[in-house]
């Protein structure tokens, strides 16, 4: 196992922007983002020690888009205040007490919209060292590269596109890896970020007012919505797609001895398949959206 500063990386990227200063009582951002930004050099969300190489002789291999980066990106905020009252275009004739209650009420959003990242599927082994798959001699080998877990990347063997109610990827597409010298450079190894995984959106509303009870007194009185359309975001996190989650985790198994040739095999009573790959059944906040729907009032009196 070694550690060093090894790979290279590329980005092209597409951004554009509508903006919207304040007319009208209306402010409006816009923006949109496609990135292809790929490399060979991990960068799994540890800065400070980088990732761990899946097959450190040929790096080269793993040269692919980066992990938790969506190609697609649209974010979204505004701020709108709302034409009712004295002085605006609708009730601009009310009586004091009706535009208290209804005249000077502003509404904000922000929201977001994004396409899957990539994850690499994965199996855990959970007795390599001192024995290991291909007698390579280290117990470190880690296919997503996140220092979780001992794991080998799978034998890809159909098409994993396949879906199934809530289990976006098929698990019958992929075998257990090789467990000879091939283990790096079988043909029909997964690749690094092989599986594109869901995309999201959400949005969050406010709408607030300002009162004034006397010149020293002022009221400011507002409800936040969190997810207003209690949208359900299924992108996973870092811990829940990484070597470290369940999300690309085929399963398990532990290894023995054969005694034919005295090689480490996989020991086909030990292998444990993951209910749980592939499967949406889990959500996550994000882009400063919660995962569900919540409301807050908020009260501030200033004097």
């Amino acid at each position: 196992m070694t550690y060093g500063n090894f790979g290279h990386g590329r980005s092209n990227a597409f951004q554009t922007q509508l903006e919207h200063r304040a007319t009208h009582g209306l402010t409006l951002n816009v923006s949109y983002t496609y990135l292809s930004q790929k490399s060979s050099g991990l960068d799994t969300g540890n800065s400070s020690l980088g990732g761990v190489a899946y097959n450190q002789f040929q790096p080269e291999q793993d040269y692919g888009q980066e992990s938790f980066v969506p190609h697609s990106r649209f974010v979204a905020y505004g701020v709108y205040d709302l034409p009712v009252g004295q002085g605006k275009h609708f009730g601009s004739s009310m009586s004091g007490w009706a535009n208290a209650l209804l005249g000077g009420w502003q509404t904000s959003f922000n929201m977001f919209a994004k396409s899957g990242a990539g994850y690499t599927p994965y199996w855990v082994c959970d007795d390599c060292g001192p024995i290991s798959l291909g007698n390579v001699g280290v117990g470190s080998i880690d296919a997503v590269g996140d220092f979780n877990n001992t794991s080998y990347r799978p034998l890809v063997t159909g098409n994993y596109k396949h879906r199934n109610g809530d289990q976006i990827w098929d698990p019958n597409a992929f075998a257990l890896p090789p467990s000879g010298a091939d283990l790096f450079n079988n043909p029909q190894v997964a690749k690094r970020n092989l599986l594109i995984g869901p995309g999201a959106w959400g949005v969050n509303l406010g709408v607030h007012k300002e009162f004034r009870i006397t010149e020293r007194v002022n009221a400011s009185f507002g409800a936040d919505v969190d997810n207003v359309f209690n949208h359900r975001l299924f992108v996973p996190d870092s811990d829940y797609g990484g070597g470290g989650g369940p999300f690309a985790q085929l399963g398990d198994f532990s290894l023995m001895v054969d005694p034919a040739t005295l090689q480490p095999v996989i020991d086909p009573a030990s292998i444990n398949k993951n209910d749980l790959f592939g499967r949406l059944v889990n959500t996550f906040s994000q882009e400063g959206v919660d995962s569900r729907r919540s409301i807050r009032l908020r009260l501030r009196v200033t004097f």
